[in-house]
């Protein structure tokens, strides 16, 4: 999907914000802001929690009418989230050559209509979330939301804490589908390690914005980081795969110091993660 017309003379002059002059123009271009937010995600290769619940509800042989509500509430749960996080960073990210200048142009042309369409489809998810899959999916939908405005909004820049806040974020996302506690740690613990190496792509962004994040407090910081998450993820899964496999667990510490790029140290810890995934799916254990 392209971007709006309207949001074209902001982007190409990195200056003008150009209000669009009618309601539908005005739907039309948060529409696609929203929508855009989670496939430039997709592009990059950072969609990786919904395929997680994708697949965590292809593993649990549920009815269809109940994967269909968990694959729609798991959707709509994301869009809110990452239209609200890039909503949110929009500003700064202004500085950050690597993000989609017409997404940043439509978020500051609208900032104040896309808050409020924003907080009103996280609500409307955890009401449809209750009324197709039950409280207790409601209860992680709507943690999970809270979690997403504390670390937009305040936590993000707080060392150590923005690790732990995405280590949420992803359990509680993947709490939306009836997988075990032991693979919603599972995913938690991905995602934050995920994070950190995206954190450190990002330390130059972040610290002329500001942001404080565990990487930019210290490279180090963020190497103990994934030295605790690696051996909180061999204690996880220790149980389900065994010590041999579990002691793989500690791939992202080896990844971390030998990468060059904290790109490249990204992409291979996914794919390590995408492995050991599928291999927990597959285990008894785990998929029970």
């Amino acid at each position: 999907m392209s971007a709006p017309q309207a949001a074209q003379p902001y982007a190409a002059t990195g200056t003008s914000m150009t209000l669009l002059r009618t309601p539908t123009e005005t739907l039309s271009t948060l529409s696609w802001a929203f929508l855009a937010s989670t496939l430039h995600r997709i592009r990059r290769g950072e969609g990786a929690l919904l395929a997680v619940n994708l697949s965590l509800i292809a593993a649990a042989g549920t009815t269809a009418a109940r994967a269909a509500a968990q694959a729609l509430v798991s959707t709509l749960a994301v869009v809110a989230m990452y239209a609200f996080n890039d909503l949110y960073d929009a500003p700064a990210d202004r500085n950050n050559p690597k993000k989609d200048r017409a997404l940043i142009a439509a978020y500051m042309t609208h900032r104040r209509l896309a808050l409020v369409a924003a907080l009103v489809m996280k609500a409307v998810t955890v009401l449809v979330c209750l009324a197709s899959l039950g409280p207790r999916a409601a209860a992680a939908v709507g943690g999970v939301m809270i979690v997403n405005v504390l670390y937009s909004a305040a936590l993000k820049g707080v060392p150590v804490v923005d690790v732990a806040c995405v280590w949420l974020w992803g359990a509680l996302y993947a709490a939306v589908t009836d997988a075990p506690a032991s693979l919603l740690v599972v995913v938690g613990l991905m995602t934050a390690v995920c994070h950190l190496f995206q954190a450190l792509g990002d330390r130059g962004p972040d610290a002329a914005n500001g942001i404080r994040t565990t990487a930019v407090r210290s490279p180090a910081l963020a190497r103990d980081a994934v030295i605790v998450l690696s051996l909180l993820l061999f204690l996880g899964v220790r149980d389900m795969v065994g010590t041999g496999v579990a002691l793989t667990a500690f791939t992202p510490v080896a990844i971390f110091f030998t990468m060059r790029t904290p790109a490249g140290a990204w992409i291979v810890t996914k794919i390590y993660f995408a492995f050991i995934w599928l291999y927990l799916l597959g285990t008894v254990g785990a998929a029970g």
